[in-house]
């Protein structure tokens, strides 16, 4: 997935209230390989410890991302500010269910990179359209090509 500078050992003695800082850049998006194709958001990780096995991780991420207009496929920008919280903790086998990841305790390392990913997609609207009269009008154009074709096609065929 993505170049690791991502991977916290849980194991580390001062992992108890450290913070990490991320800038994910046009590069970190397209190693994921998701929806989002390009941004440039700082991000901060501060890992919480209430016990040696358990741990509360409080991810921020702050700025910009662009994706497609579900509509006309031309980049919308997105302003993300989001806080989000991760329980995980130390066991046997690696899981991923319900409301915390487990991590196995001989790995002891956790990549937090698809979990930022996830947050920062889930901040984001379900339906991405630009205002009305921002889409790509040459996209737009073509679209109502095919629907006025299209639908002619249909009367046609109704008679």
């Amino acid at each position: 997935m993505v170049k690791n500078g991502f991977r916290i050992d849980l194991l580390s003695r001062d992992i108890d209230g450290k913070t990490f800082e991320y800038e994910l850049t046009d590069d970190f998006f397209q190693q994921i390989d998701g929806i989002i194709q390009r941004g440039l958001l700082h991000t901060t990780v501060q890992v919480m410890g209430s016990q040696r096995s358990a741990f509360q991780f409080t991810i921020h991420s702050e700025g910009v991302v662009y994706a497609p207009c579900d509509r006309c496929l031309a980049d919308i920008e997105l302003r993300i500010d989001t806080t989000d919280r991760l329980a995980v903790k130390l066991g046997n086998e690696y899981s991923d269910e319900g409301d915390a990841v487990t991590v196995p305790e001989k790995e002891s390392e956790i990549d937090i990179a698809s979990f930022i990913y996830e947050f920062i997609v889930l901040s984001m609207p379900l339906k991405l359209i630009h205002e009305p009269g921002n889409c790509d009008e040459v996209m737009i154009a073509r679209l109502n090509e095919h629907l006025s074709a299209r639908s002619g096609e249909d009367s046609e065929d109704d008679e």
